[in-house]
């Protein structure tokens, strides 16, 4: 796997352009092939091909409430889905080249979007290194992936939604740096550590209101561990398309109650130089925190 990889990263030097015109075109046949397996008896169509197959969210109303409710980033295609269902093929014991091919498979039909090509790179090296056994803290090899997914692509420099998708991963290893065993406790602070990591990123598109932490510990589990497994469901057996489509507007309701307090956001939106400088700070502070972590336990080594 690693032999393959660097021999993408070697192919895309002298012809990066060509290499995202190739995969951008294949993946919309792809991506067209899964529009046209969402069922048309499903009340909810366009959202079913939004959470599933990676086209733009089109109901108004619902984007307007996830955006309030800050819940817009894990409903839209990201490196969430991929995780999620690596994770499902994990326990089912799929082997990883098998589980790759899949989740590449995957990121073409959602559009090959950078969230999920990044999340896909992070996921191939992290497998790869692992037979090499080459270990890196966590944040560390959130920076590799990103810096090797724009070696590919180097034009998604100033992609948002590339940089969102780093910066929401850069959340989750600071979150496995602390080491917290706790399940409830690692919970909480994984959503506390999203919701600091991504106040910048999504400065003017979400509200960034402090009830979105609640939002995303109580609802959030609904999309990524109901809605996506349904939507899926709806796809491959359309009979089921009524059961997403009571979630969904059970969903919606919930939304519509509970983004009721919450202003809309109107801001303007962040520079991509800021989110550079953003994330990069991160990856320093955190290298500096995970230099003082192990400094501490080396001391008390040499104490006892």
């Amino acid at each position: 796997m690693i032999i393959i990889l660097l021999l993408a990263a070697g192919l895309s030097i002298s012809s990066s352009n060509s290499l995202l015109n190739n995969a951008s075109r294949l993946s919309q046949s792809y991506q067209q092939k899964c529009l046209t397996l969402v069922p048309l008896e499903s009340e909810n169509h366009t959202a079913l091909a939004s959470i599933v197959c990676g086209e733009q969210l089109q109901d108004q109303n619902l984007k307007q409430n996830l955006q309030k409710t800050s819940l817009i980033h894990i409903f839209v295609i990201s490196g969430s889905h991929l995780l999620l269902l690596d994770e499902l093929f994990a326990t089912l014991r799929v082997p990883f080249f098998v589980r790759f091919l899949l989740l590449s498979l995957y990121s073409l039909v959602v559009g090959w979007q950078p969230p999920a090509v990044r999340a896909l790179s992070a996921l191939g090296l992290r497998g790869s290194f692992k037979k090499l056994k080459w270990l890196f803290p966590a944040d560390t090899m959130t920076l590799i992936a990103g810096c090797f997914t724009l070696l590919l692509f180097p034009d998604w420099w100033n992609s948002t939604s590339f940089l969102m998708s780093w910066c929401a991963a850069l959340a989750l290893s600071g979150v496995s740096l602390l080491k917290i065993k706790n399940s409830l406790h690692r919970l909480v602070f994984t959503q506390v550590s999203i919701f600091v990591f991504m106040m910048v990123p999504l400065w003017g598109l979400s509200s960034l209101h402090p009830l979105s932490l609640l939002y995303n510990l109580l609802l959030g589990p609904l999309v990524s561990y109901l809605l996506l497994p349904l939507g899926f469901l709806s796809i491959a057996f359309p009979i089921t398309a009524g059961v997403f489509d009571f979630v969904i507007e059970f969903f919606s309701w919930l939304l519509v109650w509970t983004s009721e307090p919450v202003p809309t956001a109107r801001a303007s939106t962040v520079s991509t130089t800021y989110l550079w400088v953003w994330i990069l700070s991160w990856h320093v502070l955190l290298h500096f925190l995970r230099l003082k972590l192990r400094q501490g336990k080396d001391s008390a080594w040499s104490a006892s």
